[in-house]
């Protein structure tokens, strides 16, 4: 990406993911959740039709994750998303499909 698509990119998503407060922060000073959020952002910044994303509201309050879970609803339109989780509600939320595995081993 040049340097004005970034900057349009910042500009369209951080105050989505309420991060436009942190634009000009350092990642190491980002909580965990917010770096969840930044990550979220590098992994759609590249417009790829697929998307893995492993457990991406990790680390986040309940506001901020269910924030995150209709940005993800969202991003689901143009795109196949594949995630892990630990959580059975978020794999509820935005799984069409959900496999449960335990041990290494698919179990249904």
């Amino acid at each position: 990406m040049t340097e004005p698509q970034i900057a349009s990119f910042s500009d369209k998503y951080l105050p989505i993911v309420d991060l436009e407060k942190k634009k000009l922060s350092k990642v190491a000073t980002l909580s965990g959740g917010q770096k969840r959020k930044l990550q979220l952002l590098i992994a759609i910044m590249g417009d790829t039709k697929i998307l893995l994303l492993d457990e991406p509201s990790s680390g986040m309050d309940p506001t901020s994750r269910r924030d995150t879970w209709s940005f993800i609803q969202d991003l689901k339109k143009d795109k196949f998303i594949i995630l892990t989780t630990h959580y059975m509600d978020e794999a509820d939320e935005l799984g069409d499909r959900i496999a449960i595995m335990s041990k290494g081993k698919l179990k249904t």
